[in-house]
């Protein structure tokens, strides 16, 4: 609850950067609100500033502080957002060296995982 609080504080202050929002929802878990997120995004101009800060968070993904992140998509069928908003990423990022490295992260996401997820749609 005082997580949400937090977040919700912080919310419009952050919004005004989607990159930066993107950011905080996934440090947040709010895996849902990140994925709707990266959706909007393709009705963005996306620009240089734009995929330079997505860039940068690609880079933070890997970082210590994202490890729970990574962690969660060991378990995809826990979170489906997770792997939506971070595929979104990845097709909005032209072939990069973050685009490798997303892919990269991405490809270890366990297939038995995103087999069941397949079945359940």
């Amino acid at each position: 609850a005082e997580g949400a609080a937090l977040f919700r504080t912080l919310y419009p202050a952050w919004c005004h950067n989607p990159a930066s929002l993107l950011s905080m929802c996934l440090v947040a878990q709010a895996y849902e609100h990140a994925a709707e997120l990266v959706m909007q995004f393709a009705s963005l101009e996306i620009t240089l500033p734009f995929l330079l800060q997505i860039d940068k968070l690609v880079q933070l993904v890997e970082s210590p502080i994202f490890t729970h992140v990574r962690l969660h998509l060991l378990e995809p069928e826990q979170h489906p957002h997770l792997l939506r908003a971070l595929g979104g990423i990845l097709m909005l990022l032209p072939q990069s060296p973050a685009f490798h490295t997303l892919q990269a992260r991405l490809a270890a996401v366990p297939e038995l995982g995103i087999f069941r997820l397949q079945l359940e749609a």
